[in-house]
Parts: C-alpha cells; sequence; structure tokens
C-alpha cells in the first residue's frame, strides 16, 4: 500500500513535541545533579531517529531502537542514575519518540515491517527497563510493565487508524477533526501519563477522572464548544467527589498533588475554542463556569490531601494566569478568524464585481452592437420597401445574419455566466486572438451604417487581451456611429503601430448627434472602453472631432522583445 507522505506540519509538530519532553528530560536531570546528566544524549539521539522516522519509519525505528539499547549500556557502565517522570528509569523524550516510531511504522510500512520494527523498540524498552540501574521492585516493574503496554497498545491503534484514513480517497469528518486535533490530543495524553505517573495513591485514577473527561471534551470542542465546555465542567466538579468516596473504600494514603495539570491544560484548550468560536453570551457563562468549577476542584483536593494552605493559594493564583492566557488566546484567534473572513469575502465580493463587469462590457459591446445593426437595417427596409423592394430584402439578410450573431454571442454568455466558459466570453472574444486584421474586416464588412474606411497596420502577432480589446474597441464606436452620428457619410477606422504600442482610431464625419438614438442609450460603452484600455495600462480618449463628427482614440501597449545580446559577443 501506498501512503501518502508526512506532510512539514506534521513534522513540525511532531519535533516540538519532543523538544518539549526534551525541555522537561532537562530540567529534571539538572535539578537532580550530575549523576543524572548522562542519560541526556542518548534521549536527544532517540528524538533525531523520531524525527528520521517521519521520513523513512524503518530506518528510523531500527536506529531507535539500536539508540536506546546503546543508552542503556552507556548508563550501566558509567552508573549514570536517570530521574525520569515516565517509564521506570527511561527518560520522557525516549518515551515520546518511541511512541512516534510505532505509530510510523505500523502507519507508513507493511506489516511484516512493522512487526519486526515494533517488535526491535519493544524489546530495547524491556532492556531499558529492567538492566539500566537495576533500581526496581516487583510492584513498580508491574506497574511499568502495565503503563508500556498500554502506551503500545494506543500507539498500535493510532497507526492502523492512520493506514486506514490513508487508504480512503475521501476523508470523514471524524478524520478531519483528528487531521485537526491530533498536537491537542498528543499534548494532552503527554500530560495524563505525566500525572499519572506523578500519582503514588491507590486512588490516583479517579482525582484524573476530570481530566480524562476534560480532555476527550477539548478534542471535540470545535465541533460544539458550548456542549462540550459544560460535560468538562460537570467531569471536573464531579472528579473531587469520587477522589473522597474512593479513599473511605481503599487504603489511600494523603500527600498527593492537589493541582492536575492535564485538567487545567484541557480546561485552557477549552476557554480558547469557547471564545474563540461560541457565541458571546454562551462562551462568557459557559467558560466561567468552567474556570470556577477547576477552581472549586483544586481548593477541595488540597483539603482531602492535606496540603498546606499556601500550597493551594499559589496553584489559585497559576489557575487565575492561565485562564487570562486562555481567554486571551480565544480573543486572538476569534479576532483573527473575524478578519480572515473579512478578506475572503472582500476577496470574493472583488471577484463578483469584476466578473461583472466583464460580462456587462461583452453583453453591451456585442449584443447591443449586432442589435443596433438590426435595427437601423429594420428602419432603412422600412423607407425604401415601397421604392426598392429588392433593397429592403437585401436588409432583411442583413437582419437575419445580425440576429444568428445576436443569439450566438449570447449564448456564450450564459454559458460563462453558467461556469461552462471564462466571465465575460463570447464566440467573438474567443476568434479575436486569432487573426486582429480578419477579424477587424468582418466587423466592418457587417456594419450596416456608413462606408468605412479601414487602415491597418498591426503586427502579425498580437497578445490575446490586445486583440480582443481592439476588436471590442472598433465594435463598440462603429455601433455608436450607428446610434448617434447624424449625417455621416463616411467612418474612418485606422489601426496603426509604433515602438510601444497599438493605436486605435474611429471617426465619422457626423453633422450632429442624435438626442434619442436608435434602441436608446445606457450611456455605458464609453465607460466600457475606458475599463477595457485602462485594464491594460493604455490611455483613452473620446470626444469632438475637427471640424465635425466624433473621434475615439486609444492607445494598447505592446511589449515587443528585441533581439538579444549574445553574452559571449561582449568582451
Amino acid at each position: 500500500m501506498t501512503v501518502p507522505p508526512v506532510q512539514p506540519r506534521t513534522s513540525r509538530w511532531l519535533l516540538t513535541l519532543l523538544a518539549a519532553a526534551f525541555l522537561a528530560d532537562v530540567l529534571l536531570s539538572v535539578y537532580s545533579g550530575r549523576i543524572a546528566l548522562g542519560a541526556l544524549p542518548g534521549a536527544a539521539l532517540m528524538g533525531l531517529c523520531a524525527l528520521l522516522g517521519a521520513q523513512k519509519p524503518l530506518q528510523g525505528a531500527l536506529a531507535g531502537a539500536a539508540v536506546l539499547g546503546m543508552s542503556t549500556v552507556f548508563i550501566g557502565l558509567t552508573g549514570t542514575e536517570p530521574e525520569s517522570i515516565s517509564l521506570n528509569d527511561i527518560l520522557l523524550t525516549e518515551v515520546a519518540s518511541g511512541v512516534a516510531l510505532v505509530v510510523l511504522v505500523v502507519w507508513r510500512t507493511r506489516p511484516l515491517i512493522a512487526a519486526v520494527s515494533t517488535a526491535a523498540l519493544v524489546g530495547s524498552a524491556l532492556l531499558a527497563t529492567f538492566y539500566r540501574t537495576g533500581h526496581w521492585s516487583s510492584l513498580s516493574e508491574l506497574r511499568t510493565l502495565q503503563l508500556g503496554l498500554l502506551i503500545l497498545v494506543g500507539s498500535i491503534v493510532i497507526g492502523v487508524y492512520l493506514r486506514g484514513v490513508s487508504s480512503r480517497r475521501t476523508e470523514t469528518e471524524l478524520g478531519t477533526l483528528i487531521r485537526r486535533q491530533w498536537p491537542l490530543a498528543a499534548a494532552l495524553a503527554l500530560l495524563f501519563f505525566i500525572d499519572l505517573r506523578l500519582g503514588g495513591a491507590t486512588n490516583q485514577i479517579f482525582a484524573l477522572g476530570g481530566a480524562l473527561i476534560a480532555s476527550v471534551c477539548a478534542f471535540f470542542a470545535p465541533r460544539a464548544p458550548v456542549t462540550m465546555t459544560l460535560i468538562a465542567t460537570t467531569g471536573i466538579a464531579l472528579s473531587p467527589f469520587a477522589v473522597y468516596l474512593s479513599s473511605s473504600l481503599l487504603s489511600a494514603r494523603s500527600g498527593n498533588e492537589a493541582l492536575v495539570v492535564t485538567e487545567v491544560a484541557a480546561a485552557m484548550a477549552l476557554i480558547a475554542y469557547n471564545i474563540r468560536w461560541a457565541a458571546r453570551t454562551p462562551a462568557i457563562f459557559s467558560s466561567a463556569a468552567l474556570a470556577l468549577a477547576t477552581f472549586l476542584a483544586l481548593k477541595i483536593r488540597t483539603f482531602l490531601y492535606g496540603s498546606s494552605t499556601d500550597r493551594g493559594d499559589q496553584f489559585g493564583l497559576i489557575l487565575s494566569v492561565l485562564l487570562v492566557v486562555a481567554v486571551a488566546t480565544g480573543m486572538y484567534f476569534r479576532s483573527r478568524d473575524r478578519e480572515r473572513t473579512q478578506s475572503v469575502r472582500s476577496a470574493v465580493t472583488g471577484a463578483q464585481q469584476s466578473e461583472r463587469l466583464a460580462l456587462a462590457r461583452e453583453l453591451h459591446d456585442v449584443v447591443a452592437h449586432h442589435v443596433t445593426g438590426i435595427v437601423v437595417q429594420a428602419q432603412a427596409a422600412k423607407l425604401v420597401s415601397d421604392r426598392d423592394p429588392q433593397i429592403a430584402v437585401q436588409a432583411l439578410a442583413k437582419i437575419e445574419t445580425s440576429g444568428v450573431e445576436a443569439l450566438k454571442a449570447m449564448r456564450f454568455l450564459v454559458a460563462s455566466m453558467r461556469g461552462a466558459k471564462p466571465a465575460g466570453t463570447s464566440e467573438a472574444t474567443e476568434q479575436a486572438t486569432t487573426n486582429l486584421a480578419a477579424d477587424l474586416h468582418a466587423v466592418v464588412e457587417n456594419f450596416s451604417g456608413p462606408p468605412v474606411q479601414l487602415t491597418l497596420d498591426v503586427p502579425d502577432a498580437v497578445p490575446q487581451e490586445v486583440g480582443r480589446s481592439i476588436l471590442r474597441l472598433a465594435q463598440e464606436s462603429l455601433t455608436n456611429v450607428g446610434k448617434h452620428a447624424l449625417g455621416a457619410t463616411v467612418v474612418q477606422v485606422a489601426v496603426t503601430r509604433s515602438t510601444t504600442d497599438l493605436h486605435v482610431r474611429v471617426a465619422d464625419n457626423g453633422t450632429g448627434r442624435r438626442q434619442d438614438p436608435v434602441g436608446g442609450s445606457g450611456g455605458y460603452g464609453l465607460v466600457g472602453m475606458r475599463e477595457r484600455v485602462e485594464l491594460l495600462g493604455g490611455r483613452f480618449a473620446a470626444g469632438p472631432a475637427d471640424p465635425v463628427g466624433w473621434q475615439v482614440d486609444a492607445w494598447l501597449p505592446v511589449e515587443e522583445e528585441g533581439p538579444r545580446d549574445d553574452p559571449r559577443t561582449d568582451r
């Protein structure tokens, strides 16, 4: 089975978790003294093997097993005494790296290879557990083996799940949630493991019940933040009473730590999610209820465990600071989400407006051009039908041609609005980029107004957008001549080139302007032409000509690549 490569974002999160675990090991070793520092190099190498496993799982797993074994031999020979909060004498970084490597080999390698690699890692871990320092008892080893088995089973389950997800072509809603939330789940699992390891009482699992419920709720909080926060509030509020009931049934000793780190971390995540995604009023009340439940649970556990009041007050101060941090984090992400939504909405609105303008220009330039020709030809046929029926027949033929072209243009525009073609395209625009001279000749031949004198001096290759815009300018200008120019006997259409641009000029010799042009006037013709030219970085001018008539000028930039100098001749 082929699985996709590990994404860079996943590698970054893995690096972050390993770095946090290694920092905890460094602080604990420094606090314990020089005799514990000898285990740190092996832990660092184990973390590097986990990072290698993100790209090459088999090599990373085998290297990790070898490093763990060599580190065990080194610790035994040098008399190092590792200070660990994880499995017996195995450092937290080594446990986290081992979990990552098991997940990676189960996820990304064949079953047989995964089984061999996992067996090598487990064998090295057992060797480290029993032979690093020899300071162990049957009870502690039994508990270590139970925790190690739980971690191993959990790692395999996660790897199998990821393997199944990778083989699917579509991602489920739960898969999307896991992909987004796995860093939080990994961090909370690590903290839960630390809390479980540090607690020495037989009823420690009851003290962590609320933390477990809050962690599960934090994982699913993006789907229903308020509901998950209320469920976590209930779990945290009831956990001290479970501790009290269990202490009356079990021979539980006091002195446990009243502050449950996993519970606080899960509460912070829930408050941040709540402030970020929930409505303002429910978010405030549910977050306040969760903060109050966490504080009261701390106070009750402080009383049950017989901790000092001063220590309880210190923990309360820590909770207050963390509450402020969680609220600030939620508000920050809420503000960022709002800004992102506004940016996306503005971008969508801008894109929609651009498409509307493109469609409006094409509708005005193409369809209105053909419809204006139909109206002019129909009026002419009406005037001469009695005197010369043959001219009327010719006009009807031109009306038929213009009507067919108008229908084609409308079909293309409808297709573009339905997404079948880019916005603002028409049959005319798609033909405008093949041969500009031929397209201009076709426009002039189909013009039903005064005779047109066409002058062309265009390059063989014209950029697509420039050629399209020149054709639209000529069409719209001729349409305006037919609608507005009174007494015009000739129209001059000239397209000439210079070293930097193409100059388009359309001028008529009309003696006046109609107050009520053919078909009415929407007033968007000159606006559309100016928009086309300015979008291409050109210049546009329109106004009365000298001595009579109307004149339209446009300069469209054309970049010409001159011959490049051969660098071998520059000596």
